[in-house]
């Protein structure tokens, strides 16, 4: 850009290069272009001084004509500035209406600037209201008699316990950050949640596998936190320590070591430990171990290689029809060393990406107490849902947390404080039922939208592409004909694999999206024999094409051999050899 010009700060600035109204329609755009063209064209100076500048203003000149006299481009800088105009936009937005773009690029300016103010200060807020609702669900026999009234039940209602945490992180630069978090707390004197406090982080990246923190609380007790952690592919450290300075002579700090460790060298399954002192209680000591499985059944999973899933995309492909084909599946179970306090625990937990759903379910038993929770997690960008009940000798808990742009609310309540089979009961039934109506009314038709818009878009983009893409598919198949006519023949003639059909493309619910191979496989035959590649996709053979990138896709054969017609479906990540082992036995 020539600097030595006014800088485009409005978005009037092309419209000044070609010397037009913002309201000039594509027809003066494209006169004053030409003239514009003759005057600045480097071939038509004379002296290199001259030539130089014209070059420049030049460029400047092509530059604004590109963006104003592409419909949609224009659109995209009279709204958004040049900066945006450079975006990859995707191509359906073209074919949308003004109206349709314009709300798009509104969208699009709202979360731009969510994301630059995200980015400044990292603004994370979380808000917690423990209720306790134990009266309204007490038994009779466990209330006074006076208390036994649906009005005296309610007045029992009460706030157990509030707290609003804040924070704000700057980046120094690219290995230094600094937090401030704010913490303000109502609740019982012994509840950590009813101290307030001020507190400082800051952090830096040393080098890639190792990191210091420390963080100061700046009102009473005034706590020094430190923390140095080292990570590599394979294992994790980490060591904290906490004190109060006043006491540092007085008692030693409480300190924490952990390390973690991938178990095997093909899988990602991690075993802990933590070792804990305090001056003021026992101790402890927890060994856990930790599995993540991801799946997907939407592609062949029994042909899919462990690197292979774990480096998957599941964001950018139809997927299943139900929603529940992709995702992460893990087990975890532990044991913690801590006197009475002692227990074993573990964890179940699954996550279908498609639907942005995940379950949880936990169980701990211990020497005073046996509990279990059970949650359930939707997420989407900017926010997330989770409802959770837990069962204990204590009682029961739910608690309901909403999260959006990372401002969370956490509402934990209180039903029971003794164990009541019936409440649990229901405590379990009623959210159940509501995430299957949910589920049945809500996620499953935004899953099917979400495959049928994908296939739409691959149609799209297949016609585009299609007079290109099939005059090059059309002269492969051409220069293979030959070669399959003559291999057909030869093995009519001896009874031997004959292809009466092959076509090559996603499930049946995208029929458009099929192409017909039956060519390319004859010419592949050799000895009564075909050998069909396993890959992500099989485009890679002659005279065929991917017809939707990303997408599960099978290869349907239709094959004569000793004179016997067979069938075979094969996907794409499946090596074969046709005829199959089983259509050989007469």
């Amino acid at each position: 850009m020539n600097k030595s010009r006014v800088d485009p700060v409005r978005n009037e600035y092309f419209y000044s290069v070609l010397n037009v109204p913002t309201t000039a329609s594509a027809t003066e755009i494209r006169e004053r272009y030409r003239a514009l063209s003759v005057i600045f064209h480097p071939d038509k100076q004379r002296g290199e001084r001259t030539t130089d500048t014209a070059a420049v203003e030049f460029l400047e000149i092509q530059k604004a004509y590109e963006v104003l006299s592409d419909p949609f481009l224009r659109e995209v800088y009279d709204f958004l500035g040049e900066d945006a105009s450079k975006n990859p936009w995707p191509t359906e937005l073209r074919s949308q209406s003004v109206e349709q773009i314009r709300a798009h690029l509104r969208r699009w300016r709202i979360d731009r600037s969510q994301e630059v103010f995200d980015h400044l200060i990292r603004p994370r807020g979380t808000v917690t209201c423990g209720i306790d609702a134990s009266t309204l669900f007490a038994r009779g026999d466990d209330l006074d008699y006076d208390s036994r009234g649906i009005l005296t039940r309610f007045r029992g209602v009460w706030v157990s316990q509030f707290a609003i945490r804040h924070s704000v992180t700057k980046v120094l630069n690219e290995k230094t950050n600094l937090k401030f978090t704010s913490h303000l707390g109502l609740g019982p004197r012994n509840d950590l949640l009813s101290r307030n406090n001020l507190m400082g982080t800051i952090r830096h990246q040393f080098s890639p596998r190792l990191a210091l923190e420390a963080t100061a609380h700046f009102l009473d007790p005034h706590l020094i936190v430190a923390k140095a952690s080292y990570e590599d592919n394979d294992n994790t450290l980490n060591c904290r320590v906490h004190f109060i300075p006043a006491f540092w002579n007085l008692l030693p700090p409480a300190s924490t070591v952990s390390f973690s460790r991938r178990l095997f060298r093909h899988a990602s399954t991690v075993g802990s430990v933590a070792w804990t002192f305090s001056p003021l209680s026992m101790g402890s000591f927890e060994f856990d171990i930790h599995s993540p499985q991801p799946f997907d059944f939407s592609s062949s999973e029994n042909y899919v290689h462990y690197t292979d899933r774990m480096n998957a995309d599941f964001t950018n492909k139809p997927g299943s029809v139900s929603g529940f084909g992709v995702g992460l599946r893990a087990w975890s179970c532990g044991l913690q060393l801590s006197g009475l306090n002692s227990c074993i625990r573990t964890e179940w937990s699954i996550w279908f990406f498609e639907l942005s759903l995940r379950f949880k379910a936990g169980l701990e038993i211990g020497f005073r107490q046996m509990a279990y929770l059970v949650t359930a997690t939707w997420t989407n960008t900017n926010a997330a849902i989770s409802t959770s009940f837990g069962v204990s000798t204590k009682g029961l808990i739910m608690r309901f947390e909403l999260e959006y742009l990372h401002q969370k609310w956490i509402l934990p309540i209180t039903l029971s404080t003794v164990r009541n089979q019936t409440l649990e009961f229901f405590s379990a039934v009623l959210p159940s039922t509501v995430l299957l109506l949910g589920y049945h009314f809500v996620l499953k038709p935004r899953r099917q939208l979400q495959r049928t818009l994908y296939f739409r878009k691959a149609e799209r983009l297949l016609k585009e592409e299609k007079t290109q893409l099939k005059r090059r598919i059309d002269d492969t198949v051409g220069l293979l004909s030959d070669t399959a006519k003559r291999h057909m023949q030869t093995e009519r003639s001896r009874g031997g694999l004959v292809i009466l059909s092959a076509t090559y493309g996603p499930e049946t619910d995208a029929e458009n999206l099929t192409i017909d191979v039956t060519v390319p496989v004859q010419a592949l035959v050799h000895n009564s024999q075909v050998h069909i590649p396993g890959h992500r996709t099989k485009a890679g053979i002659q005279g065929f094409y991917d017809p939707a990138p990303t997408s599960p896709k099978s290869l349907r054969v239709r094959y004569l051999f000793r004179d016997r017609q067979h069938y075979a479906e094969i996907p794409d990540y499946v090596p074969v050899v046709l005829p199959l082992p089983d259509h050989l036995v007469n």
